[in-house]
C-alpha cells in the first residue's frame, strides 16, 4: 500500500512548536511517498527556519517521490476543486502514482478531494 504525505505532514514534523508533530512524525517515519512540490516546500520552509541545507537534503534523500509532469498537471486542471491549484497538484501526484491513501492536516483539502482518493485527516 502506498501512502502519500501532503506537504502539511512533513512541515508539521519539521517546524518547531507544531501541535500535531507527534502524530505527523508517525506517518513520516513510515514508508511513504511525497511529491516534488513537497520537496521544494520542505526545503524552502526549512531554510527559512534556519535548518542547515545538508540536513534538509539528507532528510529528503530518505523519501520516495512521485512524478510531477504533464499527466499530473492535466489531472489537476481537470479535477481542481476550488481555488487552490497546489492542492489539486498534490492529489494528482498521489492519484497518478497509485497511492491508496492521502494523509494531510488540511481539512478543506480532505473534504474536497476524498471522492478521488481515501484521505486520512490528522
Amino acid at each position: 500500500m502506498s501512502t502519500f504525505l501532503d506537504t502539511s505532514v512533513l512541515l508539521e514534523v519539521l517546524l518547531p512548536g507544531r501541535p500535531k508533530a507527534k502524530v505527523a512524525a508517525k506517518y513520516a517515519q513510515r514508508e511513504s511517498v511525497v511529491s516534488p512540490l513537497t520537496a521544494h516546500l520542505y526545503l524552502y520552509f526549512g531554510k527559512k527556519e534556519g535548518f542547515p541545507l545538508d540536513s534538509l537534503m539528507r532528510n529528503l534523500s530518505l523519501l520516495k517521490f512521485t512524478d510531477l509532469g504533464d499527466a499530473q498537471v492535466r489531472w489537476a486542471v481537470t479535477n481542481c476543486q476550488g481555488d487552490d491549484f497546489e492542492d489539486a497538484l498534490q492529489v494528482a501526484c498521489a492519484v497518478t502514482y497509485g497511492s491508496e491513501e492521502f494523509v494531510t492536516l488540511d481539512k478543506s483539502l480532505a473534504q474536497r478531494y476524498s471522492k478521488f482518493i481515501k484521505v486520512k485527516l490528522l
